[in-house]
């Protein structure tokens, strides 16, 4: 016994932000963003659209188009890097929000851009088990706050936005076949926001160094270096736990990390360029959210037949690389 998806949503901010206007903003030359860094456009949130606005606008939907309600769902994971506010915690800000009567069951799960996959894989085993009949999973995130304008590859690759997927027990599915998970400390460095926490806090340090400390800092270079000599290998040991093959599966959802990152996971992994669900020209790099967004857009856009297998695979800050096979 396993689950099935019965619902699945996305919302995107309402502003969008051209190559072009991204050049003007970086003071490029007009053509760089869209040449080296594959950028159509980027959706930003306005100051409205918060975590939590795009979180509870996207379970709207998903709970609408399954034609349930918030009494339906024995459990809210909110499967986000970032968050609202340091306490509560995500998951109950958007009931909050939403205002809820029912008192359900919620959590957080984060694993950085591997959230989502960490909530999916925690979800299969839990539903497995009989614990819970539906659970409802939604990242959002709001990269743009974290993000300054003094490097052109980060400033033109991160973008906002929200999905929410509803997983129902369904002894005839068999919901995630096998799921793989591996942390590389070394890499731990290469990607941080340091406030925020207990480590860089304003009671223990100055103020300018606890300013500097908020915002994103990335050795693109260095997750490059890093996650191309490790992901064949990987990949390969994940298919091995799933008792799969290449030829068995029909499409690979990505972590949209990077223009030039997608490219090489393509031609690398040895899976055809159809096969790879590639939206980083309109969507970017949307932190946890960007696997959901993906995964749905697959299944909207696509014609997924029974017994289709997708693999959705990402990196995540710490170092860790993800993947897992989803039966459909």
């Amino acid at each position: 016994m396993a689950f099935k998806i019965i619902s699945s949503a996305t919302y995107l901010p309402e502003s969008t932000v051209s190559a072009s206007e991204l050049d003007k903003r970086l003071n490029l030359k007009q053509g760089t963003c869209s040449n080296r860094y594959g950028v159509e456009y980027r959706h930003f949130a306005n100051e409205k659209e918060s975590s939590v606005y795009m979180a509870c606008e996207t379970i709207k939907k998903v709970l609408n188009d399954a034609e349930l309600s918030l009494a339906d769902i024995d459990l809210l994971i909110n499967a986000s890097a970032t968050s609202h506010q340091v306490l509560p915690y995500n998951a109950a800000s958007i009931l909050a929000e939403l205002d809820d009567p029912n008192h359900i069951a919620s959590m957080d799960i984060n694993s950085s851009c591997l959230s989502f996959l960490s909530a999916l894989d925690m979800a299969h085993c839990a539903l497995s088990t009989g614990r819970y009949q539906r659970i409802l999973i939604v990242s959002s995130e709001v990269s743009r706050v974290g993000i300054t304008y003094d490097n052109s590859e980060i400033s033109s690759l991160f973008a906002d936005g929200a999905a929410a997927f509803i997983l129902e027990v369904d002894s005839n599915s068999l919901g995630l076949i096998s799921s793989h998970f591996k942390t590389y400390p070394k890499g731990y460095k290469h990607c941080q926001i340091k406030s925020g926490g207990s480590f860089l806090h304003p009671s223990k340090t100055d103020l300018e160094t606890f300013m500097a400390g908020s915002y994103f800092q990335m050795d693109g270079r260095k997750i490059f270096k890093q996650v191309s000599s490790l992901i064949s290998g990987f990949v390969d040991e994940g298919l091995v736990k799933a008792k799969l093959h290449k030829n068995d599966i029909q499409y690979i959802v990505p972590h949209q990390a990077s223009y030039l990152a997608l490219k090489h996971i393509e031609t690398r992994l040895g899976f055809e360029k159809t096969q790879m669900i590639n939206i980083i020209a309109k969507m970017g790099n949307q932190i946890a959210a960007s696997m959901p967004i993906t995964l749905d857009y697959l299944l909207k856009n696509h014609t997924i037949e029974q017994g289709n297998k997708i693999m959705i695979l990402g990196t995540g800050a710490g170092l860790s690389l993800g993947m897992a096979v989803l039966s459909i």
